[in-house]
């Protein structure tokens, strides 16, 4: 887990590091973290986006912020599925609940392709089809919870990854508007 975390923190800083070193996309309004979280969420939205960007640069564009949050979330989301997987495998999900661990694993790929598209996209500064993208991770997240029972270890995990994806979503309607 260190290993990939230190990965995907020294990839984020390259990625950050050249969209704040000129390879701009065009129209895209610099701005300070805190600003684009104070501008993007509301509580208890804002707190998470401060915490998943408190280590970006300072100021940078603000298409900088929605990938470091999205390729988080992506991060996040493959965390719940492995937890999900392993519960299934060892007995430890209750058997009313294993076909709602399994739902939520395929919902969890919608995310995650949806989570890859946008970064992929906004790296290439390709607006196009983010809104949409967005809009169906987070419905694939919705989802997922509703099928959990309560109590269940997997509700949690959903709800945070629920919350980041909102918070992608939120910083991305500073880019293409809600």
């Amino acid at each position: 887990m260190m290993r990939a975390t230190t990965r995907t923190t020294l990839a984020l800083a390259t990625l950050l590091l050249s969209l704040t070193a000129g390879d701009a996309c065009a129209n895209v309004p610099l701005m300070r973290w805190t600003d684009a979280c104070f501008k993007a969420c509301r509580p208890p939205l804002y707190q998470l986006c401060q915490e998943k960007l408190r280590h970006a640069p300072a100021v940078t564009e603000v298409t900088a912020y929605v990938i470091l949050a999205a390729r988080l979330a992506k991060s996040s989301y493959d965390d719940t599925v492995g937890r999900a997987e392993r519960l299934i495998a060892t007995g430890s999900v209750p058997g009313d609940q294993r076909q709602a661990y399994q739902q939520c694993i395929d919902r969890y790929a919608t995310a995650r392709i949806g989570m890859v598209g946008v970064t992929n996209e906004l790296i290439n500064c390709d607006f196009a089809n983010a809104g949409k993208e967005l809009a169906d991770a987070a419905a694939a997240m919705v989802a997922c919870g509703r099928g959990l029972s309560p109590g269940t270890p997997l509700v949690a995990m959903n709800a945070a990854d629920r919350d980041l994806t909102m918070v992608v979503s939120e910083l991305c309607a500073l880019l293409v508007g809600k």
